[in-house]
């Protein structure tokens, strides 16, 4: 065989075999993070939405949607440290630990959010979690 044949075919399986990793291990991992980043920020603004609409600090809402929608959120959350701690390369969590940015302070902000009664602390705790993860 040829000697520039044998080269460009190893060349190209060695690309191939990079690219491979670059995706399953880089790529892929922090598309997901960011995906499940997003549908958090998106539950919690509806949550703030819904909450927002009541009428005053101790109206009730409808607690059965509401408390869909903090499950749906900490579920979010919790997808969120088990993509950070297990999947995120190294390098990804450093760049996030120089954003302060923390999904593990954000879920522990979100975990007893159904247990409170007083809307002011529910929403400042919403607030402040969605200031670590750097939601709008």
């Amino acid at each position: 065989m040829d000697s520039p044949l044998l080269i460009a075919a190893g060349a190209s399986f060695i690309a191939g075999l990079l690219g491979y990793i670059i995706a399953k291990l880089w790529i892929k991992p922090i598309v997901g993070y960011n995906i499940t980043k997003r549908k958090l920020g998106h539950e919690l603004a509806r949550y703030l939405e819904r909450m927002n609409a009541a009428s005053g600090p101790d109206a009730p809402g409808n607690p059965n949607s509401d408390h869909a929608l903090l499950r749906t959120a900490r579920q979010h959350a919790a997808d969120l440290v088990s993509l950070f701690n297990a999947e995120l390369p190294y390098w990804y969590r450093l760049l996030l630990e120089s954003r302060k940015e923390s999904p593990i302070e954000a879920s522990g902000l979100l975990t007893n959010l159904s247990k409170m009664r007083n809307r002011e602390q529910v929403k400042n705790r919403i607030e402040r979690a969605r200031e670590i993860m750097g939601l709008k």
